[in-house]
Formats: structure tokens, sequence, C-alpha cells
């Protein structure tokens, strides 16, 4: 049982209710440190999400040619790569 004024102090507790109560904390704690490392985590990959984008502007600019159909010839050049270099078998 816990005894507590208007300042929220403690005068008198039960042991296991100071062990529910500590074990209660902790997990509000552990909540707030895994928030806070989330938010910091989405605006790192944020910031990256932005200079990409950013990048993906300068060069359709530079180029002329939209991003996605740059991307499409990327695309293309893979499937030209790979199918040189490891050409499909027919059976």
């Amino acid at each position: 049982r816990v005894v507590s004024s208007a300042a929220k102090e403690v005068m008198m507790v039960d042991p296991i209710e100071a062990k529910r109560l500590a074990v209660e904390q902790m997990k509000q704690l552990e909540a707030k440190a895994k928030f806070k490392r989330q938010r910091s985590i989405e605006a790192i990959n944020g910031g990256w999400a932005m200079l990409g984008i950013t990048g993906c502007l300068i060069i359709e600019g530079y180029s002329g040619k939209p991003i996605l159909s740059q991307v499409a010839g990327y695309l293309h050049f893979l499937a030209d790569f790979f199918d040189k270099y490891f050409p499909s078998q027919q059976l």
C-alpha cells in the first residue's frame, strides 16, 4: 500500500507493491527511450530520402530525362548485363 501526500512523497510502502511500481516505471522509461530512438532513426531516414530526391532532381535537370525513364534505363542495363553473363539455360 502506498500512502502519499500532495507532493507525491511516499511515506510507507509495501515491498511487493514497491517492486510492482518499480517494474511499471521501468517499462515507462524503456518505452520513452524506444520512442526517442525510433524518432531519431526516422529523422535520419527522412534526411537521406530528401538527399536522394534532391540528387534525382539535379540529374533530371542536367540530363533532361524524367526520373522514371532513367530508372527504366538502369533496369534495362541490369537485365542486359545478367542476360549476357548469366544466360538462361534451355532444358
